[in-house]
């Protein structure tokens, strides 16, 4: 019975949407409900389809190859930094994250303009981006930022669909915003895999995650417009670059910078968790000593007090609707705090230190949970990114930012949920 809880998690944040709905009576109820049957079914066709099982293994399988071909660049460029056998005779510990996340992202990022530059990108977005605007009843230009979003993340997604988002509702443009927060990018695939996540669960993820943005923001912003691409929608095809080589070339320098972002966001996130820890412990300690409190109070341990253990108590109610067994819903909700409030990496870093001490569901659970980039800076780099794209359109970026990263991380929890009933 423990495995079925997930349900019960699926009906309580479909419940939750409904109360953040801005236009209860205009949701659409079928769009809703066939978005919600295809987040199942991809979950019941990538873990129990036999079929569905082989082409993701095998997709999981090119990913990590890629990450190999990356390691080869890299030992050329580092030489023995990129070496563990080296790292570990000479130096006693393993090789730098910041090396591997550099070489895995600057590969991607090339081998994602190489298909770019060539259409196959488009041509696989616009098959894609069609079918869910005639299976849901969604407007072309989400449809497509949605699925652009699973493959190549939250900035381009948009850049693809740029001749529209001047006129986009703030349905639509809800819709776009939260698709990009509910799930990562192809680039950053590798990086997880180097990490120690199973990919198939990211593939998983960013694949339900399509539709199941589009359910949660229908229904905290229903559509009451007319969108002008309802019924259809065209990619450009014009080439972003003179040649393979150009694309290249651009693959690599967008590479290096988006690395070299996230090593950045990563070291200042840490530091700033570190003295937010620090001031929280002194604070709990000095109440401790004020009111002589020896012993936890509501689980609060207050001489060791923590953004960790303060955020792991009010996501651990989201950890257990979906799923995760009690004695691991502290640690699993500390997880999901700290990946909101910092990124997907560090998320997936602090759930790698506790992987040990935690059950394979609440694992399994979790690594769905904050499989996106569904974060606080993730509201500023949309409305700095997307608002340079259509600045008429910034106001609605900021208005609608909070609602599009609840949306986003409600998409994660419902596969996380879908996830636990499958494979726990």
């Amino acid at each position: 019975m423990d495995r079925f809880i997930g349900i019960i998690g699926m009906v309580v944040l479909l419940a939750l949407a409904f109360a953040l709905s801005c236009n209860k009576k205009a949701i659409n109820y079928k769009t809703v409900g066939v978005g919600l049957a295809l987040q199942i079914l991809f979950g019941i066709f990538i873990f129990k389809v036999p079929v569905g099982q082989k082409i993701f293994l095998w997709l999981g399988e090119v990913i990590v190859k890629l990450l190999d071909f990356a390691n080869v660049g890299g030992k050329f460029v580092f030489g023995p930094l990129l070496d563990n056998n080296e790292m570990n005779a000479v130096f006693g510990c393993s090789i730098p994250f910041a090396l591997q996340l550099i070489c895995a992202t600057i590969f991607m990022m090339m081998i994602v303009n190489i298909l770019y530059y060539y259409g196959i990108m488009q041509r696989v977005v616009t098959i894609l981006g069609k079918a869910m605007n005639k299976i849901m009843k969604v407007s072309g230009a989400e449809a497509l930022s949605n699925v652009a979003s699973a493959f190549v993340g939250q900035v381009t997604a948009q850049i693809m669909i740029k001749p529209y988002l001047a006129k986009l509702t703030r349905s639509e443009l809800l819709a776009s915003m939260a698709g990009s927060m509910a799930c990562t990018s192809g680039a950053m695939m590798p990086v997880y895999a180097m990490m120690g996540i199973p990919i198939v669960y990211v593939l998983a993820s960013a694949i339900m995650a399509i539709p199941g943005a589009l359910v949660m923001t229908k229904i905290v912003y229903p559509e009451t417009g007319e969108p002008e691409t309802m019924e259809n929608i065209k990619l450009s095809r014009r080439k972003t670059h003179a040649n393979v080589f150009d694309a290249i070339a651009s693959g690599a320098s967008e590479g290096m910078m988006v690395s070299l972002n996230v090593v950045a966001m990563l070291l200042a996130i840490v530091a700033l968790i570190a003295m937010i820890d620090y001031i929280l412990a002194a604070f709990g300690g000095c109440i401790a000593n004020v009111f002589h409190i020896t012993a936890p109070v509501l689980g609060f341990d207050f001489p060791h007090l923590s953004l960790k253990m303060i955020l792991g108590k009010f996501f651990a109610l989201f950890a257990l609707i979906m799923g995760v067994p009690v004695q691991d819903i502290f640690n699993v909700g500390g997880v999901i705090g700290l990946k909101i409030v910092s990124n997907e990496v560090y998320g997936y870093t602090d759930l790698l230190e506790i992987q040990n001490i935690i059950t394979n569901k609440a694992f399994i659970i979790t690594s769905f949970a904050i499989c996106s980039f569904g974060n606080f800076g993730s509201i500023a780099t949309q409305i700095g990114a997307i608002g340079g794209l259509a600045p008429n359109q910034r106001k609605n970026l900021a208005r609608l930012g909070m609602r599009a990263l609840i949306c986003g991380v409600f998409t994660c929890f419902m596969s996380a949920c879908i996830a636990g009933v499958l494979l726990g």
